[in-house]
């Protein structure tokens, strides 16, 4: 009787469903990896042929791998924006500093999975970048890569809810997401500029509603964020918003510094 439960037992096991490990999910383009948070590739590999044992070969194949990741890491980071026109790629161009920096960002990527198939000899390496990295490493280079832009500071107050966070929403507008997305006025002034607070996570989100962005801005602890319409887009990558809008923006973080917390979502098509 205890040898027939013990089977029984065994085949119920046997029968259930593994649960498969999860894949990441790759990024497609430089604009999929501004808006997902992070670069995540995969590069694939093979082991040589030759008489190398099991291990070696499942090295070699790990190795190979990585090299190739690292290559396409590089790719798409070089056509991440950075403002405007500006890409990495082209401010590597132009800066050996900038070039020296964006080598150390894919240099420092992690691995976030890795796979070896025995029977094929073929190893995947999944490599992550995010983009809060990213943006870390050029900040010190910002005066050189955006125009600079005085900050916006409106002579009168205006009487404001106690808002907590803040929503920009630029659908319907040529708008593109870049690493430093900023708010501005229409005569140039920086009612938000995201490497000017850079610290922490301090970088804007985006999503493409505005129940959605409330939604993330929760999660921050935003229990009452400002909801503001841009009347257009600077230079591709910067949000235009109204006097009213800067004003309210303005003065809404002075009580509650939602701005220097990254409690900022940008609303997408």
């Amino acid at each position: 009787m205890r040898k027939l439960l013990f089977i029984t037992l065994f085949l119920l096991v046997a029968v259930l469903p593994v649960r498969a490990e999860s894949v990441p999910q790759e990024t497609l383009d430089a604009q999929a990896a501004l808006v997902n948070g992070a670069i995540v590739v995969k590069g694939i590999g093979a082991s040589p042929q030759g008489l190398f044992t099991m291990a070696q070969k499942r090295i070699m194949a790990l190795r190979a791998a990585k090299a190739v990741a690292f290559r396409e890491a590089a790719e798409l980071l070089d056509g991440v924006t950075v403002s405007g026109d500006t890409t990495v790629f082209n401010a590597s161009v132009e800066s050996d500093i900038v070039k020296t920096s964006a080598e150390g960002i894919i240099k420092g990527a992690s691995v976030v999975k890795e796979e070896y198939d025995i029977a094929s000899g073929t190893a995947a390496v999944y490599l992550s970048v995010p983009r809060q990295g990213v943006a870390a490493a050029l900040v010190p280079q910002i005066p050189g890569l955006l125009p600079q832009m005085p900050q916006y500071n409106p002579a009168m107050a205006a009487s404001t809810a106690a808002y907590d966070g803040l929503v920009i929403d630029v659908r319907g507008l040529a708008f593109k997401p870049a690493l430093f997305n900023r708010a501005v006025t229409k005569s140039g002034e920086a009612v938000y500029d995201p490497s000017k607070v850079l610290k922490g996570s301090a970088l804007p989100a985006y999503t493409n509603g505005i129940n959605e962005a409330k939604a993330i801005l929760s999660k921050k602890g935003s229990v009452n964020p400002l909801v503001v319409k841009a009347s257009g887009v600077a230079g591709q990558t910067d949000a235009e918003l109204g006097p009213i809008e800067a004003t309210a923006v303005f003065y809404s973080n002075q009580a509650s510094k939602f701005l220097e917390a990254a409690k900022v979502v940008f609303v997408l098509d």
